[in-house]
């Protein structure tokens, strides 16, 4: 049994061992390198595996190269990380707990004229003092107790203590910042509520995409990550990593895209309207703008505007005027009609019949148009020509022999929406976990703890403080707080006189 508890005792040693924690964080270091070089599952829609060859896909499989950052090597070395964690904090738990709770105890006079001079000061040298006030050149006991009590707040004394209280001395304590000496603790403990938010994440969440195409629904999405906790079921008939997002679709109601006019082409905004329908009863559950940072949030499911893309088809209105009587007037011999690129539209009393070959939202800096191919019982006639959508009289001026002639009155490309899929179940544990450490790393950086004594022995007025670290600025306001004591003692004497 002892040498169980021995090795025990070894393995404890070793795992609350600093050097294994600089070994460890190298150890991740080094291991994030392949979540770099090597092309993941999270980060795209497409198949790492087609991007490499067979024995590196298959390499790659079992060491999980492709889920580097959820594979089980790096999870490992995750909990190793915390367990190291764990074992330092409870090794110097009881010292730390100790230093930050126990009780002031007073000081020796003579050990605290061995401290460094800029760390003592001898508050009532060099005063005048008159023999009415004083006995032997020396403040009394009391008046010193009557002084110190009157100034505690303004020098920022908070709750002083007696430490002691003799007939030839009396002794003060206070201190501020002892919690900063458990602060390192609040930042273990953050690391590790972050580790188990990330567990949580990789067993219960996932990540996915979908493409919507304008003015139709989808009930499924292809996910990149998956935990084995997720519950998703898989989309009958689908693909291997297709699933169903449940008991809804969704539909694109409307896909709005706005331009920047001295870049063409280079979107400045975009937007979809989404509504949520249920499956079974075909009613809207949700009505939603999903724009950049505005996602659509409905059940377990949060929707991310990512990217947008055209379907290549344009919705089209069209003018046609008739210039077949002598008399002809634009105003008066037009025809509306309504068609959709690729599509041959009819006026059959005019004769007219043309198909649209091509649409672009910029012809050659000349703004919206589309290619017209003129023909007869569905024959070509001609060559095709252009109609642009800022100038109406374009084809009028440039067909003048044609008996008719077309004017674009508007031009509504189709879009479909770029939609990235997540569940993050363990979001509001690591962001809880990420307060913490802001908080414990700022605390435990920017306060510090720090003892004053202030000593009044023989009628001499002592005043020294220590901290634990970061001396030099400390001596800096030890010094301004005795300037203070000084200034506060000398209009003290004053009032005596």
């Amino acid at each position: 049994m002892e040498m169980l508890w021995n090795r025990v005792d070894r393995i404890w040693d070793t795992l609350a061992s600093v050097k294994l924690t600089l070994v460890i964080l190298t150890a991740l270091l080094l291991l994030s390198i392949p979540g770099t070089l090597v092309l993941q599952h999270n980060i795209s829609s497409v198949d790492p595996g087609m991007e490499y060859s067979y024995s590196f896909w298959n390499f790659a499989q079992y060491l999980e190269l492709f889920t580097a950052y959820r594979s089980f090597w790096y999870v490992g070395f995750i909990i190793l990380l915390s367990l190291n964690l764990i074992a330092c904090s409870v090794n110097r738990w009881p010292q730390m707990w100790k230093m930050a709770t126990m009780p002031p105890r007073a000081l020796n006079w003579q050990s605290v004229q061995m401290r460094h001079a800029e760390e003592r000061y001898l508050i009532n040298d060099g005063e005048p003092l008159t023999q009415d006030q004083l006995s032997q050149n020396q403040l009394t006991k009391d008046q010193f107790r009557q002084w110190a009590q009157s100034n505690f707040a303004r020098w920022g004394a908070g709750r002083p203590k007696t430490v002691r209280d003799e007939s030839d001395e009396l002794q003060f304590f206070w201190s501020k910042g002892r919690w900063s000496r458990v602060a390192n603790y609040l930042v273990h403990t953050s690391l590790l509520i972050i580790f188990a938010g990330a567990i949580v994440s990789s067993i219960k969440g996932f990540e996915g995409a979908l493409n919507i195409p304008e003015d139709q629904a989808v009930d499924t999405f292809l996910v990149f990550q998956e935990g084995n906790g997720a519950g998703l079921k898989t989309a009958p008939g689908g693909l291997d990593n297709e699933r169903l997002m449940g008991n809804f679709r969704l539909e694109l109601e409307d896909f709005d895209v706005s331009f920047y006019e001295d870049f063409p082409g280079r979107p400045k905004d975009f937007s979809s309207k989404i509504n949520v329908i249920d499956r079974r009863s075909g009613e809207i559950l949700k009505t939603h703008v999903a724009k950049v940072n505005e996602p659509l949030e409905f059940g377990n499911f949060v929707f991310y505007q990512a990217s947008y893309g055209s379907l290549g088809v344009f919705d089209l209105r069209f003018r046609v005027l008739d210039k077949k009587g002598n008399d002809f007037d634009p105003s008066r011999d037009q025809f509306f009609l309504d068609t959709r690129l690729g599509e041959v539209a009819k006026v059959d009393s005019l004769g007219v019949e043309f198909v649209t070959l091509r649409g672009a939202q910029n012809v050659q800096g000349l703004g919206a148009g589309v290619q017209v191919q003129a023909l007869k019982d569905g024959q070509v006639q001609g060559e095709p020509f252009w109609i642009l959508q800022k100038y109406p009289l374009y084809d009028l001026n440039n067909r003048k022999d044609a008996p008719w002639v077309l004017v674009l009155d508007e031009m509504e490309e189709r879009y479909f929406s770029g939609i990235q899929v997540a569940y993050d179940p363990g979001a509001p544990i690591y962001w809880f976990g990420c307060f913490g450490l802001l908080l414990g790393t700022f605390y435990a950086l920017l306060v510090q703890h720090r003892k004053y004594h202030l000593i009044f022995k023989d009628g001499k007025i002592m005043f020294t403080g220590s901290i634990h670290r970061l001396p030099f600025k400390f001596r800096e306001d030890l010094a301004t707080m005795a300037q203070k004591m000084k200034a506060s003692l000398k209009t003290y004497l004053k009032e005596l006189n």
